[in-house]
């Protein structure tokens, strides 16, 4: 079964303070296990649907390769693999009281580039993605404002 998690946090638990914006703003590790047959690229999302923040994104990535089965911890910085781009820059957790929900959805596609036009824009990036979707994974992090 087509599965996302990481090293940084389980899934519907406290993510690290580091990866949050003013803090480190450090994308934490991704890995993913048995992509469906026919995924020719991934592309990844992670929002905030919490009421107050209203669908923010914190980062669009396509055209991830085919045969990557992980994001490293600061993959955002340190280069992402193959042709990936990012379409809207990592932008960790800073909600503005409280504890938020942050949706890491990863999208198993039938093509090897998602044509998203626009620019950090989820609507766009949904058009562009969602009609190649063979499969998708979902990882929940939550973050806590602190003090």
């Amino acid at each position: 079964m087509f599965a996302l998690s990481s090293a940084s946090f389980a899934d519907g638990q406290e993510m690290p303070q580091k990866h949050g914006n003013k803090v480190q703003n450090v994308s934490p590790e991704l890995s993913w296990t048995d992509p469906p047959e026919g995924t020719r690229s991934f592309a990844l999302s992670v929002v905030d649907w919490h009421p107050v923040a209203r669908g923010y994104v914190h980062w669009l990535v396509v055209d991830l390769p085919a045969d990557a089965r992980g994001l490293e911890e600061g993959a955002h910085d340190a280069g992402l693999p193959g042709r990936a781009r990012e379409v809207a820059p990592y932008a960790g957790p800073f909600p503005p009281a409280g504890t938020h929900d942050y949706d890491f959805i990863l999208y198993a596609l039938d093509t090897e580039h998602a044509d998203v036009r626009g620019k950090g824009d989820l609507k766009h990036f949904l058009a562009a993605v969602e009609p190649h979707a063979l499969a998708t994974a979902k990882l929940v992090g939550k973050f806590t404002k602190q003090g």
